[in-house]
């Protein structure tokens, strides 16, 4: 069994949960906008981003809580690896903090680190994709778990750089909190929705690479 396929499936039970999933995703992307559009991510200055907060947090920890059921796993293993690398170049989107930077809408304490990552594993992406095209075995390999590690780790500087700017209770030229613009469209769909879904994509990998490399120690 090759590693690019950790768990054949019946494929009309893939096929049926792949609707399933697109479905909960497009609800879950729905919500957003409608809570965005009602001001729920919009937080007083002097107050903890508790909406926004629990928005990053909770998707990935029901996402971990779902991958202890045994079938729900399965399906996530089953996942083509070389999809679940090639989907982070759509990080390279972070780059719109440097933007919103560069016009004055977002302190540099937050852009800088949010928006450099990404720039960084965005485009990492695509090779590390193509690598694993080519080598299936590539999935046991420490440099796959680093991609996914350094992934996450942008993801911790980002969301650790904007409670500090929050903090310091920093402000724009404008007298704006220096993080305000994370909790109106279009950038708050990045840390509200884009954020957990990435982070999920993240977990499923490293599930696959520990999956691998088990099915390797018994061969």
């Amino acid at each position: 069994m090759s590693d690019a396929t950790l768990s054949p499936l019946d494929p009309g039970a893939s096929r049926r949960f792949a609707v399933a999933t697109a479905a909960t995703v497009a609800a879950w992307l729905a919500a957003v906008v409608a809570l965005g559009a009602a001001g729920t991510f919009r937080a007083a200055p002097a107050a903890a981003p508790a909406a926004m907060l629990l928005a990053i947090v909770a998707p990935p920890a029901i996402f971990l809580f779902l991958m202890r059921l045994p079938t729900f796993r399965a399906q996530i293993l089953a996942i083509d690896p070389v999809w679940l690398a090639a989907v982070q170049g759509l990080r390279i989107v972070g780059a719109g903090f440097l933007i919103a930077y560069a016009f004055g809408h977002l302190s540099g304490v937050f852009a800088h680190p949010a928006g450099w990552g990404d720039v960084l594993v965005g485009p990492l992406a695509p090779f590390v994709a193509a690598r694993l095209a080519r080598d299936p075995s590539f999935l046991r390999s420490s440099w796959l778990w680093r991609f996914h590690a350094l992934g996450m780790l942008d993801f911790a500087g980002a969301v650790g750089s904007g409670l500090l700017a929050r903090a310091g209770l920093a402000h724009l030229a404008d007298g704006t909190p220096a993080t305000a613009a994370l909790g109106q469209f279009p950038l708050l769909l990045i840390p509200a929705f884009a954020v957990p879904l990435w982070i999920c994509l993240h977990v499923a990998a490293f599930a696959q690479i520990r999956e691998a490399r088990a099915r390797g120690r018994r061969l």
